[in-house]
């Protein structure tokens, strides 16, 4: 049994989504709240394994409330629920510890696959949001090589290649500590742990 709490301040709506899973034998719908310190207050007390939050509410709000349930319950799971369909919301949320996005006007089906994803251990977006996903990763991969300079590049290639920082050095006519200060800010720019890592990365994203 998946005992879900549902949160949301419009009344008619979070009686219209209770409604979905009134049949759902696996499903059990604990507990409703309208704001997010309601929310707070009844993980203390009931035994819940899924939430399903709403983003803006009042008292406090969606991604304040997520972050409260990872630090003090980490082991509930959450479920981001918006009328946004904004990239920036997903990210947060994300960041916050939700295993999933959906927005308001999902069906009822897809609402319950989210529901039974999370709750065995996976993550869940609707699939309205995978296009919107997919393009702000692009976006995010377009601004890290539209930040590579001519140098970063040069230097880039050269360790592709397996040289040295001295051969780099040499071949490019600049300091060793130049070369090291490149290849250290190339790591931090792409999020890799090694030079093997960033060779990998940047080649997968066609940057060499």
């Amino acid at each position: 049994m998946i005992r879900l709490l549902i949160a949301d301040d419009h009344k008619v709506l979070l009686d219209g989504i209770c409604s979905y899973f009134s049949d759902i034998e696996h499903i059990d719908v604990v507990a409703i709240a309208q704001n997010g310190k309601v929310v707070l207050d009844i993980l203390n007390k009931l035994e819940v394994d899924i939430v399903l939050l709403d983003i803006n509410m009042p008292e406090l709000n969606g991604v304040e409330t997520c972050k409260a349930i990872s630090k003090k319950h980490p082991s509930i799971k959450v479920i981001a629920l918006s009328m946004y369909k904004q990239a920036s919301y997903v990210k947060r949320m994300t960041a916050y510890g939700a295993k999933g996005y959906l927005l308001k006007d999902e069906s009822a089906s897809e609402m319950i696959k989210a529901i039974e994803t999370v709750h065995n251990g996976g993550t869940y977006y609707s699939h309205k949001l995978i296009g919107l996903m997919i393009t702000n990763v692009f976006q995010v991969e377009q601004k890290q090589q539209n930040h590579l300079t001519r140098r970063e590049k040069e230097v880039l290639e050269m360790i592709a290649e397996g040289l040295s920082n001295k051969s780099i050095a040499e071949q490019l006519n600049l300091s060793i500590h130049t070369i090291d200060s490149h290849r250290k800010n190339l790591l931090i720019k792409f999020d890799a742990k090694n030079t093997a890592e960033l060779v990998k990365i940047t080649m997968e994203r066609g940057l060499i």
